[in-house]
């Protein structure tokens, strides 16, 4: 309802509007009786001419009251599904990384847009005709029963017959649509996955295999919807044949009684109408199940997202973030999935321990799977440490204002992502009102202004998806001129130089130099030559720090840093 509300005043109008309808509709039968019986049984001419004037007359204010309610339905439907999509997209927003390690874009994307199609499909069309049918059939029985009572009981012999094929059709054709919204995610997902992944696909030639995995998925979907369909084919016809049966019923004996005088003519020809005001709210009544189930099917899944709590929120007492140094201290952080169980599973991080003062450059080494990307995670809260403190400037960040936090903690990430836009909006997405000479001194500085000025349009080019149309290292340097151009006091480079060649990443180095004066700098690398220039250098082995300090004093020990440096020696020389 709370969806609803702020279209009260179109629910209401529409309501008032179905109700008009309705009665119009009860009325009319009974002005074709009284053609019958008092104008053209009488040859009042007058009579008939007026009375055919007033039939005409109520079928047209009828069908403007019903293309006004026909409007009004679909605002208010168009409204539920701009609120709900509106906050559960904000809700998207809001929910911690933890939540997307878990859940699966293509189900996500089906809840934004089948899912709540179904939800408005109802609430704008569904539950309203839902009340107009139980009104007309109310309404169309008493009118009945006031004209002839004795016709209108045994025309209503079939109703429990339509009644017992409804029931048992709602019974099952509601566990057909939870399986078919579930399968349609499935559905999304695997297409998504083979969208986002198309180049891993043509890279090792498995199109034949993506192709089958997602027939399959299809064939599920096409079996689920023949299911649903096969339980519309034998429910909906017999429903029909019943409503056809209470048709004839009141032909025939209408048509005995009005021999025998007990039913003017006039009340036959009027019951004749009167007899659809009882189908077609039955028949309809299917389809309004159908509606519904699709509804009451979808809408969990829809609540099921925003009704997930927040993990990472900001503190009602929130500590602000101007003025920032970047003094960092890792106090004995631990750190687990949500998913892991802390008695069984190896934390990603173990009791990690280290200080890092404003100014200094700290390169972070480990081997794959060793929790240098979770360190950074955990300083700009995307997630939470399990255990311990993570303090910037004497203060835990889980106190400090989420937005500002993450502001002051300029990051760029080892996987690139670039949006469908010029690459100006692209470097300006975090601080879009920056002036033209502020993009491009970011962009001198992460070495991408000379090839962005070689492009037709410069910086107005339009790169594709995900950055397509730029290499590897293009993408790092537009995405590390991101980074810069917000000027953050903590500057996190998480393999920011992995794809560029040797001496492109010489080349960003020198410039960034005169970038991390001042500014707390953590550089995560593979490479040796990434962090040369570090202050000091840790190194974290299967969650634990294993060693920590210069360049120089890790390659005096016996260490993993000193194994790699010689590794890397022999494949340089």
């Amino acid at each position: 309802m709370v969806y609803v509300k702020p279209s009260a005043r179109w629910v209401f109008i529409a309501i008032a509007l179905m109700i008009l309808a309705t009665i119009l509709d009860l009325i009319a039968p009974w002005v074709l009786s009284q053609i019958f019986d008092e104008g053209i049984a009488k040859s009042n001419m007058t009579l008939v001419l007026w009375l055919v004037i007033s039939l005409a007359g109520l079928q047209a204010l009828k069908s403007i009251g019903m293309f006004i309610q026909g409007y009004t339905q679909e605002l208010v439907g168009q409204n539920v599904v701009l609120q709900l999509r509106k906050e559960l997209y904000a809700h998207l927003q809001r929910l911690s990384f933890s939540y997307y390690d878990r859940a699966q874009t293509g189900q996500l994307m089906s809840r934004m847009t089948g899912d709540i199609d179904s939800v408005k499909n109802f609430v704008g069309f569904g539950a309203m005709n839902l009340f107009t049918g139980m009104l007309t059939f109310i309404g169309t029985v008493i009118f009945m029963m006031t004209m002839q009572w004795k016709v209108t009981l045994i025309s209503l012999v079939t109703i429990p017959l339509i009644l017992l094929v409804l029931w048992r059709f709602n019974r099952k054709v509601g566990p057909a649509w939870s399986s078919i919204r579930e399968q349609m995610g499935r559905l999304t997902t695997t297409l998504q996955e083979n969208i986002s992944g198309i180049r891993v696909v043509k890279s090792f030639a498995t199109e034949g295999v993506e192709q089958q995995k997602f027939a399959e998925r299809n064939e599920q979907s096409f079996e689920m919807n023949m299911n649903r369909a096969r339980l519309e084919a034998k429910s909906f016809p017999l429903m029909g044949f019943y409503g056809g049966l209470t048709f004839v019923l009141m032909i025939g004996i209408g048509a005995i009684f009005v021999v025998r005088d007990e039913m003017s003519l006039g009340t036959f020809m009027a019951f004749q109408w009167y007899t659809w005001g009882i189908i077609w709210p039955l028949n309809m009544l299917g389809w309004q199940i159908n509606i519904m189930q699709q509804a009451i099917k979808a809408a969990p899944r829809v609540f099921e997202v925003l009704d997930t709590e927040l993990d990472i929120v900001t503190p009602e007492r929130a500590a602000a973030t101007d003025g920032m140094k970047g003094n960092v201290v890792f106090d004995r952080v631990s750190f687990f999935f949500d998913d892991q169980d802390p008695k069984k599973d190896k934390p990603i991080l173990d009791d990690v321990s280290f200080q890092v003062k404003q100014g200094e450059v700290i390169g972070v080494l480990g081997a794959t799977g060793s929790g240098k990307s979770s360190l950074i995670g955990l300083l700009s809260r995307f997630y939470d440490v399990s255990s311990g403190g993570l303090l910037i400037d004497g203060i835990d960040v889980r106190q400090y204002d989420l937005d500002g936090l993450r502001r002051s903690i300029g990051i760029v990430p080892q996987e690139t992502f670039l949006f469908s836009a010029s690459i100006r909006d692209n470097i300006a997405y975090g601080f879009p009102e920056a002036t033209q000479e502020q993009i491009e001194a970011a962009a001198r500085k992460s070495q991408i202004h000379a090839f962005i000025e070689s492009m037709p349009d410069g910086y107005d080019t339009r790169i594709g998806e995900r950055g397509v149309g730029l290499s590897g290292g293009q993408r790092q340097r537009v995405a590390l001129a991101r980074a810069i151009l917000m000027d953050p006091p903590i500057l996190v480079l998480d393999e920011a130089t992995a794809s560029v060649d040797t001496a492109t990443e010489s080349a960003i180095h020198e410039a960034l130099l005169e970038v991390m004066k001042g500014r707390t700098t953590f550089i995560i690398a593979q490479r040796l030559s990434s962090i040369q220039h570090a202050d000091r250098i840790i190194v974290l082995e299967r969650g634990r720090l294993t060693e920590q300090g210069t360049h120089r004093e890790l390659n005096e020990g016996d260490g993993f840093f000193r194994k790699l440096f010689d590794r890397q020696k022999q494949i340089a020389q």
